[in-house]
């Protein structure tokens, strides 16, 4: 599995987000962290009685991104209306988090990735790869609390994409989680300007434009 070696410059993320448009972002949305959340808090976060219920749920979410980027970036992403393709990659997650309890999320998503895996169009109740569009995300973002959440669970998905998408060509880059707002802002900025692109398209958009440092 990867190791957690190389982080994402600040600086360089910003200049790729300037050149799409953006001038500032400010830190909102779902904070989960796919490289700092273990597979054992995983684990635990499924008990039925688990206060920390809710993060599996982020989790796997998180998981779906990655591999959408990742597969993205590779060129074979497949993405299927099958419900099926999202349990058998939770199981995948599962058992793999089982084997390894103490590494993240994040180094179980770069196994997973290995192999050609079907994602599915619905990476959460709110987020349907094939419908949800920019229009749609830039509304959420100034409509009803509720709105704004399903807006900050797309955010949290795109954040994972691009972290998916990087780590094709770059197996140890870690995408620290101070460099969100800048990128997840550079995605809702050039939404605005594109209301009936995908989410799906334009967020691969910005994770092709981001420059890496070491």
């Amino acid at each position: 599995m990867m190791s957690l070696t190389t982080k994402l410059v600040p600086s360089l993320v910003i200049a790729a987000a300037m050149a799409l448009g953006v001038t500032s972002a400010s830190a909102q949305g779902t904070e989960f962290d796919g490289t700092g959340f273990t597979c054992l808090q995983y684990t635990n976060s499924q008990a039925e009685n688990s206060s920390t219920k809710a993060q599996s749920g982020l989790a796997r979410m998180w998981v779906m991104g990655y591999l959408a980027g990742y597969y993205k970036a590779k060129g074979n992403l497949q993405i299927v209306d099958d419900a099926k393709a999202g349990d058998d990659i939770a199981k995948m997650l599962a058992s793999k988090c089982k084997e390894a309890p103490q590494v993240s999320i994040w180094a179980v998503s770069g196994f997973l990735a290995g192999d050609a895996r079907k994602v599915p169009t619905t990476a959460s109740e709110s987020l349907n790869l094939n419908t949800y569009t920019c229009g749609a995300h830039v509304d959420a973002k100034a409509g009803s609390s509720a709105e704004m959440m399903k807006s900050d669970l797309a955010d949290l998905w795109s954040f994972a994409f691009i972290q998916g998408y990087k780590n094709f060509t770059n197996k140890d880059m870690v995408i620290t989680i101070d460099n969100k707002p800048v990128l997840t802002g550079a995605v809702a900025k050039n939404c605005g300007k594109n209301r009936d692109k995908t989410f799906l398209d334009l967020t691969a958009m910005v994770a092709q434009a981001v420059k890496l440092g070491g």
